[in-house]
């Protein structure tokens, strides 16, 4: 039996090929006509499709569009880069992965659970040397766990093995966003006009996925908002963490730090964040001294291992 894109080629025939931008316009069309009507959950890897059903074989072959790598973790829809470019793309895939979480609207009185693993020098060259490179020979991952309820009245936290349960105005005060507020933010326009208003703490927007547990459509449009900020750029080296290729994309601080993000390069979920040195520097220290930053170095590099709303401090799902 003939197949149905043999059917399709022979029907309309060997038309010369479309320009570039048509294809673009055409692909575009039809992923948004493919996206689910609803978010469920994902599997731990793409999975990929070796074929079309006839409807959307019709439509690619007639755009004239080559669709390639149509999975989604959980079957849900297409991934909008299967092979990004740019920083731009990259952050795309990441919101269309971020929109895809399953979710359900904290109370007032739960709490935002986050952990990480930040990678730290032993304390006695952290003392000597407290803005330093991480020595990557002696530098071990510390865990920090930390609860902040949703009001943002209570923070948790574990030290030295201990849960420590601290309450506003007793004794300690801590400023956190509104969370109320954050949730309204569903566009990239809605948080870049927020970012320019003093409610923001001076939080830099990259900074707030390792510190919030935000409503799909939040992290979404927070992911386009930062692919709208000047600078951003794509690392074209490869980045590894813990064994995981990784995708980091920032921004270049002072012309020789790149402060970046890091992606899965499977599922494009946000995994951690670091701070490395791009080009050689030296800073003159308030002694008169040479402080020498090679390229290369590594400053920063924390790991998010886990992200939830939980009830009570302690809970960790």
């Amino acid at each position: 039996m003939m197949d149905e894109m043999t059917m399709l080629r022979e029907a309309f025939g060997p038309d010369a090929t479309p320009p570039d931008a048509a294809r673009d316009r055409a692909r575009v069309a039809l992923l948004d006509r493919m996206a689910p009507a609803a978010p469920r959950r994902r599997s731990r890897r793409w999975v990929l499709r070796a074929g079309l059903t006839g409807a959307v074989a019709a439509a690619a072959v007639v755009a004239g569009v080559a669709v390639e790598n149509l999975g989604s973790p959980d079957g849900g829809g297409p991934l909008p880069f299967p092979r990004p470019a740019n920083a731009a793309e990259v952050l795309e895939n990441a919101a269309w992965a971020a929109g895809r979480k399953p979710w359900r609207n904290p109370r007032p009185d739960q709490f935002m659970y986050k952990e990480t693993q930040e990678l730290r020098n032993p304390p006695e060259i952290e003392r000597d040397d407290p803005n330093g490179h991480l020595r990557l020979d002696v530098a071990r991952n510390v865990v920090r766990r930390e609860w902040h309820r949703v009001d943002a009245q209570i923070w948790a936290r574990t030290e030295n093995g201990r849960l420590v349960i601290e309450r506003q105005g007793d004794g300690a005060y801590w400023s956190r966003l509104d969370y109320a507020e954050l949730a309204r933010l569903t566009t990239a326009d809605k948080w870049l006009a927020w970012d320019r208003t003093p409610r923001n703490y001076g939080v830099d927007l990259p900074r707030i996925p390792g510190q919030y547990v935000l409503p799909p459509a939040v992290e979404a449009a927070l992911f386009r908002a930062l692919a709208r900020r000047d600078g951003v750029r794509l690392n074209p080296d490869a980045v590894n963490i813990d064994g995981r290729p990784a995708i980091g994309l920032g921004q270049v601080l002072e012309g020789y730090l790149a402060e970046e993000l890091l992606f899965d390069r499977e599922t494009y979920a946000l995994i951690g964040e670091r701070l490395v040195a791009v080009a050689d520097h030296t800073n003159i220290d308030e002694h008169g001294n040479p402080d020498v930053t090679r390229n290369g170095e590594l400053h920063v590099q924390r790991i998010y291992t886990a992200s939830a709303i939980v009830d009570h401090p302690g809970d960790t799902r």
